[in-house]
């Protein structure tokens, strides 16, 4: 190995085999020019394969990197990660390989009963956990009925180990599937995860309980909560009973989410909870067609960027003093191939009309648009009406206001 510092081929293998701002305590600026996680894990691991296998010394560096950020997606890996770690835990003591774990992503289809135990053991074994991301899908199918997919239940065998372990060191925690945690464990999470900053939650398990603990629920440090499905299936969120109590919950008193700062999920928001948290908002994402937008808008004052999810929002006679940025994201990140008649009457004219309602509406302080290039909205930046002066006469429409801006970018961003 040529005689460079230990420092120096650490930074280099990061970057290498890595997903750019993974390890981060909040999530990505919408914005942010650092493409999806996903992209990446294809070539993540022949490349780490492949380093392994080159010397002693590449496979020491490499292998405390690997065993920053697990990542799980079957059962067998489960297993194999949590005998590792324990193993590692009996013999290397401080330099367990645990303890050099910041961020865990549990990721399985329909699992098993059993893999909770083993996801448990892996957990113990990770003193200095930061991150801590369960995206779990499950389905099942009825004879003769349509596939559906049944909420449902993050063990508490898993909490627990998490909260024993982890507590003083976890700052993100993020439920995204379709197995979420039931409502006592949830509660635990946020009494004794006092670090936490980021927050996302698709539901809540069950129902709130019928005599609920009285007190005053206080997230100190939390500035990011999202709540609600992903947005292909933002319309399960809407009328969301336990994630409306949570909002209620925390509506309290601006003293509950002293940090809060940014807020993205289901529409339409809590009515008390942005009368109460509004002015600290800095970036709202809805997922879903709401009527109550302006309203929403209306009660964050500071607001300086808002994300919608095209083609869900009007934007009509829109006012805000201080919004200086706007995003507009695909309902679906797949990429759906469509005949181009269909591509221009479903995608172009309600963008075109989009961004007419914006150059219409009063926000003197815009400076930055970005539209998501990916998936339902992928090549739109190519067509026409975009990228050769199309719109409306007097430079008006989607090319006017996107080219006196300087912002029309045919490069993707990520959450």
């Amino acid at each position: 190995m040529i005689p460079l510092p230990v420092e120096v081929w650490r930074y280099i293998f990061s970057l290498l085999i890595q997903v750019p701002g993974v390890l981060l305590a909040d999530r990505l600026d919408p914005f942010s020019e650092t493409l999806g996680a996903d992209l990446y894990w294809k070539s993540l691991p022949s490349a780490r394969l492949a380093l392994l296998l080159v010397c002693k010394d590449w496979y020491s560096i490499v292998s405390e990197l690997i065993h920053e950020h697990i990542h799980l997606t079957c059962p067998k890996q489960v297993v194999v990660f949590a005998d590792r770690l324990e193993g590692s835990k009996a013999t290397d003591g401080v330099r367990a390989l645990g303890s050099l774990t910041r961020r865990v992503d549990v990721q399985l289809h329909n699992p098993r009963h059993d893999v909770a135990r083993h996801v448990a053991r892996l957990l113990r074994c990770t003193p200095n956990l930061e991150i801590f991301a369960n995206s779990n899908f499950c389905m099942s199918s009825i004879p003769g009925s349509q596939t559906i997919h049944p909420p449902t239940q993050t063990p508490t065998e898993i909490i627990q180990a998490l909260l024993t372990t982890s507590a003083h060191s976890l700052r993100r925690v993020e439920w995204t599937g379709n197995e979420s945690p039931a409502w006592s464990d949830l509660m635990d999470v946020l009494r004794e995860l006092r670090g936490l900053r980021s927050l996302a939650l698709a539901n809540i398990y069950g129902s709130f309980p019928e005599k609920p603990r009285q007190e005053h629920l206080i997230l100190p440090n939390l500035r990011t909560l999202i709540l609600g499905d992903s947005p292909s299936f933002s319309h399960a969120s809407l009328g969301n009973v336990p994630l409306n109590t949570l909002l209620l919950m925390l509506s309290k008193s601006p003293d509950q989410l002293p940090c809060l700062d940014r807020l993205e999920g289901f529409s339409p928001f809590s009515p008390d909870f942005l009368r109460t948290h509004g002015h600290k908002i800095r970036t709202v994402r809805t997922v879903a067609y709401t009527p109550l937008l302006p309203e929403i808008i209306a009660k964050c004052p500071n607001l300086e960027t808002f994300v919608t999810i095209f083609p869900h929002q009007q934007l009509d006679n829109l006012y805000h003093p201080s919004l200086k940025r706007i995003g507009i994201f695909p309902i679906s990140e797949d990429l759906v191939g469509v005949p181009p008649q269909i591509f221009v009457a479903y995608i172009m004219k309600p963008l075109e009309d989009l961004m007419c309602q914006i150059e219409e509406s009063n926000l003197p302080q815009l400076s930055q648009i970005r539209i998501r290039n990916i998936g339902t909205l992928a090549k739109v930046v190519e067509h026409a009406t975009l990228s050769t002066g199309g719109g409306n006469a007097g430079g008006r429409g989607a090319c006017g206001l996107m080219t006196r801006m300087g912002v029309l970018s045919k490069r993707r961003s990520s959450q």
